[in-house]
């Protein structure tokens, strides 16, 4: 009856080799995302075009 009895499995927590990987993965989809010209703010743009972007044109 013992063998019967159910018992709890903790989840098996990922390396850091995976967790590394997922996170590049969420990165890369949250970089990813197509924005409008009004909101084109995506990370890692540089600041010369960001400016240029939003400067008043003569």
């Amino acid at each position: 009856m013992m063998a019967d009895m159910p018992h709890w499995v903790p989840p098996q927590k990922p390396d850091l080799m995976q967790q590394i990987r997922e996170m590049e993965e969420r990165e890369k989809q949250r970089n990813s995302r197509t924005q409008t010209n009004n909101t084109n703010t995506t990370k890692g743009m540089n600041p010369l075009e960001f400016f240029t972007n939003y400067a008043v044109k003569d």
